[in-house]
């Protein structure tokens, strides 16, 4: 049956039994009005197979019917174990108590007299919706309240085997509450030899015994909070926590169980375990760096390159905002490179790389060596008139940029083109046509005399 929180307005599936078209009519206009989703019939037959098959939160059954009458319905729906539960109001216009009583020794649960008066059908059909919900909540309260037993058993000897045979510490605990019951403090119940050593006492002599008034910690770390949300919600914690005192130093895992209106709690030393996963993360931390970066220049590689591209892609495209490229190509690298050596080439890329990594200082732009001598600049949620302000930036301070191929050597600057495009990303484009625009207008600013930025429109596909 479906309700909501006020009796008043409760829903459910109505079944109307009566052979008289304009009863059916009346009701069936009088109870949809109120919410109720309402089926009728005109037999005995039909209304049992309704009834069958529906599964309805109530029945209206008139008494007078053609073939079976409103007794002999109700009588086979209660004696069937489908139909058993579902409440009958039976109405007729006989109103001599010996049908008012036939009608409750077969099972009706209310009377109704014709002609019908709405506020009191209405009345009488909230009620045994409401009597109904109600025994339906008890039935399932009664059943947690098993369910609840028979894991407070499993819990209790569980808990006795554990006591006996581990290392960890374990104990029991039982909620203080005040007289507004509040839960103030916890009493110890039992531990074994590993909690009672770690509040400095004995297993023995810690039954009784408050929780914060021998171990305030508790409350300092937050466990206290975590102990009480448990007994309240029922929820298992299960939390790590690096704890530091004179004595103690390491990693543990806390385990709280609610057990009556307490807990079981478990504390297991895991410094050993945390050193390694910590150890292993920064490891794996620093591998990712490490498959992230070209290993000449140290900044992005072109693996990332692409990866981020498709990432602020799709991130622009989802929020529609603008996305920006720049492509920068060191202008006559290859004759620099024939003409100094290889190594003076690497040193004068790594040089280009550190200038643009320090002028790109946004978190999310990235700088990635595109390949070669070739680098790119991702500027998300950055426009046009932005990206090419940017891209100016790039060219004038890679200008100053100088180089010494040899130690009598006269001094070589170094300059840059750059290609610019930008777009509000949309879904029949991909990164690729960013990326074609902005290699149309590095190729043009090489075209035009290098050392300079030009920007390209995105060509659409349509």
């Amino acid at each position: 049956m479906r309700s909501s929180p006020n009796a008043s307005s409760l829903t459910g599936e109505i079944l109307v039994v009566d052979d008289t078209p304009a009863n059916l009519t009346m009701l069936r206009q009088m109870l949809s009005a109120r919410g109720y989703n309402v089926q009728v019939c005109r037999t005995g037959e039909v209304a049992i197979k309704s009834a069958t098959l529906m599964q309805p939160d109530l029945i209206l059954l008139d008494i007078r019917m053609p073939d079976l009458d409103g007794y002999d319905v109700c009588r086979w729906l209660k004696t069937h174990p489908e139909t058993a539960e579902i409440p009958v109001i039976f109405i007729s216009v006989l109103e001599t108590t010996e049908e008012k009583v036939a009608a409750f020794r077969v099972g009706g649960a209310d009377y109704v007299t014709k002609p019908f008066q709405a506020e009191e059908v209405i009345a009488r059909v909230e009620h045994q919706l409401l009597v109904r919900r109600q025994k339906a909540q008890l039935e399932l309260e009664i059943r947690e309240r098993e369910l609840t037993e028979v894991s407070l058993t499993k819990s209790r000897s569980l808990l006795a085997s554990v006591l006996n045979s581990t290392l960890d510490s374990v104990c029991a605990l039982q909620a203080v509450r005040n007289q507004d019951e509040i839960i103030i403090d916890f009493e110890w119940l039992l531990a074994n030899a590993v909690a009672a050593n770690a509040a400095d006492t004995s297993p023995e002599a810690i039954i009784g015994q408050r929780l914060l008034e021998l171990m305030p910690q508790y409350a300092a770390v937050g466990l206290f909070d975590d102990l009480v949300r448990v007994v309240e919600t029922g929820k298992i914690l299960n939390r790590e926590l690096c704890y530091e005192s004179d004595t103690l130093c390491g990693w543990f895992q806390a385990i709280a169980i609610k057990l009556d209106d307490g807990v079981t709690l478990t504390f297991r030393d895991i410094t050993a375990r945390k050193q390694m996963e910590l150890a292993l993360k920064a490891s794996n931390v620093e591998l990712q760096q490490q498959a992230n970066l070209d290993g000449l220049t140290q900044v992005a590689n072109r693996r990332r390159f692409d990866e981020y591209l498709q990432e602020t892609w799709t991130y622009c495209l989802n929020h529609q905002r603008p996305l920006s490229l720049i492509l920068g190509d060191v202008d006559r690298f290859k004759d620099f490179n024939d003409t100094y050596g290889h190594q003076t080439g690497d040193v004068c890329l790594q040089k280009v790389a550190q200038t643009l990594r320090g002028l790109v200082q946004y978190p999310d732009d990235l700088v990635a060596r595109y390949g070669g001598e070739e680098f790119a600049i991702v500027l998300p949620q950055t426009e046009a008139a932005g990206a090419i302000r940017v891209a100016r930036r790039l060219r004038d301070a890679i200008r100053q940029i100088i180089l010494y191929p040899e130690a009598e050597g006269d001094p070589t600057s170094v300059t840059i083109s750059l290609g610019v495009s930008s777009l509000t990303p949309l879904s029949s484009l991909t990164p690729a046509a960013l990326i074609e625009a902005a290699d149309r207008a590095l190729y043009r600013a090489k075209s035009e005399g290098r050392d300079r930025a030009c920007w390209q429109l995105v060509r659409s596909l349509s």
